[in-house]
């Protein structure tokens, strides 16, 4: 597999963006692997609420095939799509993550995540992750497993994606 640091093969980083008027470089749905992880080229919409992207972040699906949003009020909390790995301006274009480890979801902020939990989206706020107990069934979608417990000052959580 080739590194996500270099863009020899693809011809862009995994973090690059682009704008609405320089359009996408790639088909948006393109799937993509390096490293082990798995990534979507999307399109990036704000929402009614003009939510902007933090990498990080969930992003969800509109209803347009891989039009996404990390504003949850514009979804679903079960229509979770992958991670944001950069910020991509509104109707702009750029990966997110969709399998694999990721070492950073944003949490909730309760600090409740074990690891081996699934991870779940938060009904607390956009783009966050909240989880189910371990050995306990998910009521949402899982987005992945805990790899690590949430006690860190940051709010995140390493996660091992399952979002393919």
């Amino acid at each position: 597999m080739p590194n996500s640091n270099v863009s020899a093969i693809w011809g862009d980083l995994v973090t690059d963006v682009r704008t609405s008027t320089e359009g996408p470089t790639h088909t948006i749905g393109t799937y993509r692997e390096e490293d082990g992880k798995g990534y979507r080229y999307v399109s990036s919409e704000g929402g009614t609420g003009a939510v902007a992207t933090i990498a990080g972040y969930l992003a969800y699906f509109t209803g347009t095939t891989y039009d996404v949003t990390m504003d949850v009020s514009d979804s679903d909390r079960n229509l979770v799509a992958g991670v944001y790995l950069s910020v991509i301006a509104d109707e702009g274009y750029g990966w997110i993550q969709t399998f694999g480890p990721h070492s950073a979801v944003k949490t909730n902020a309760d600090d409740d995540i074990a690891k081996g939990d699934a991870i779940i989206a938060s009904a607390a706020g956009d783009g966050t992750a909240d989880s189910t107990a371990q050995d306990t069934a998910p009521i949402c979608r899982v987005v992945g497993w805990a790899l690590a417990d949430d006690v860190n000052a940051d709010d995140t959580v390493a996660t091992f994606l399952c979002l393919e």
